[in-house]
């Protein structure tokens, strides 16, 4: 399913027109009203969405609104923002995810904006030592079965990757029917992949990108899943959903959303901060948007504080902190 997008992001080249491209004043900026000055995102334990999460909330923040994110399971968060209990999802991975966003679509109870990152991966993966000895495709892993154990690692209980591959598992599709999903979550998973990749033993699992994994370990992402991950070994888009109305309501952060689109390569650097360094998400969001003035700029275009000053003075007065 091709997502409607509610409003278009900033055009790649605006970006990258830099300082000159972006407006200094908010001259036609709506002030938001004191009813959208908490700001409910959902959290479904990702890395990416941890990073995403870090750096809207660090610019709303520093703009006078009160940003809070809660972490759901995906199911659970979009119930909540079709209850009007959440507000912002910044992570909709397209197309593996519209088997749960479409009948919210359809329903008219959540609004799509972006895209806010291109050039995304989501399928199964295998390290390459693997795929070299012919594990190319996902009609190659039950050639290796034993080797495997049966097994194929997934992440948290009820997300979108795991539901594809129960369903491989339940319809015997590629021979998968004696294979096993093992849920866990990302760090779970990953774990797991730290303990055999080193052996050099054989695992699958769900791989994506941005994620530092593709940093961490030689990869390969598998072939033929075009069914359920989609084209071009799981090409995908990320999205931002809202509530129904949400950017009408709070025109400022609707116009925040309509700007956000962070950079893959930012992703991963970011991801790889937290994940491998160790180091907390809000700083390193902090760190990252210190040294990118110019994405800063761009976001904050026709943006204001909740007291209707100019977004961009506030958020810079803020970082210089």
């Amino acid at each position: 399913m091709k997502k409607t997008s509610l409003a278009p992001t900033l055009a790649a080249g605006f970006l990258c027109l830099g300082l000159a491209a972006a407006p200094t004043t908010a001259a036609h900026a709506a002030t938001d009203p004191q009813s959208c000055q908490a700001v409910r995102m959902a959290d479904i334990g990702w890395t990416d969405n941890e990073v995403q999460n870090a750096v809207f909330s660090n610019i709303l923040t520093a703009l006078g609104y009160t940003p809070k994110s809660t972490l759901f399971a995906e199911e659970v968060a979009y119930a909540g923002l079709q209850n009007n209990q959440l507000d912002i999802f910044l992570d909709d991975w397209t197309p593996s995810m519209d088997s749960i966003t479409a009948p919210y679509e359809k329903a008219g109870t959540i609004d799509v904006m972006g895209p806010d990152l291109t050039g995304a991966k989501y399928t199964l993966v295998v390290p390459t030592y693997l795929y070299n000895e012919g594990l190319k495709s996902f009609a190659d892993i039950q050639k290796f079965g034993a080797q495997l154990n049966y097994n194929i690692y997934g992440i948290e209980p009820g997300n979108d990757g795991n539901e594809h591959i129960l369903k491989m598992i339940q319809e015997n599709k590629f021979g998968l029917g004696k294979f096993h999903l093992v849920q866990s979550s990302e760090a779970g998973m990953l774990s797991e992949v730290s303990r055999l990749y080193p052996q050099k033993k054989a695992i699958v699992f769900l791989g994506w990108e941005p994620e530092p994994m593709n940093v961490t370990y030689s990869l390969q992402y598998l072939s033929g899943g075009h069914e359920f991950f989609g084209p071009n070994e799981g090409a995908a888009k990320i999205y931002i959903n809202t509530r129904h109305g949400y950017a009408a309501q709070c025109p400022n952060v609707g116009t925040m959303l309509k700007n956000f689109n962070l950079p893959i390569d930012a992703e991963n650097t970011m991801m790889y901060a937290i994940q491998i360094k160790g180091e907390k998400a809000d700083d390193v969001a902090k760190t990252w948007l210190k040294a990118n003035p110019a994405w800063v700029q761009a976001e904050l275009a026709n943006v204001v504080t909740t007291t209707g000053q100019p977004g961009l003075a506030a958020v810079t007065s803020a970082l210089a902190n």
